[in-house]
């Protein structure tokens, strides 16, 4: 279930940061798709090398393969729930990058008017 929720918020979080981004005016699509790529990186592919390397790291010690997936189940769930939240915190942070809008560049802009001069004339 964890999962689908996990997928759904990739989708989400991509279309709005597509939409934040061209409102204002970065590259939406590339935006977009490093949204799409901390998101499946981190709830995917993390815990899939992560996984790999154990079941690795228990066949060199001389574990039985019967023993292995028994062994790997509970820190695998742990590492998915880790994969799932490092994913919408590190989307969260592109949404709130990108919504930032971007400040004028100061040499750009007109000097400030002079200062008035209160002379008196009689």
């Amino acid at each position: 279930m964890l999962g689908i929720l996990g997928l759904v918020a990739i989708i989400v979080f991509t279309i709005q940061v597509f939409k934040a981004a061209r409102s204002t005016e970065r590259n939406a699509g590339l935006w977009a798709l490093v949204c799409a790529i901390v998101g499946f990186g981190f709830q995917l592919v993390l815990p899939m090398v992560v996984g790999v390397a154990m079941g690795v790291y228990y066949v060199l010690t001389g574990m039985p393969a019967e023993y292995i997936q028994a062994e790997i189940q509970g820190p695998a769930a742990v590492i998915g729930v880790l994969g799932l939240i490092l994913s919408v915190v590190g989307m969260v942070l592109i949404a709130k990058h990108v919504s930032k809008v971007k400040a004028d560049d100061p040499a750009a802009q007109a000097p400030p008017p002079p200062p008035p001069t209160f002379s008196q004339s009689n």
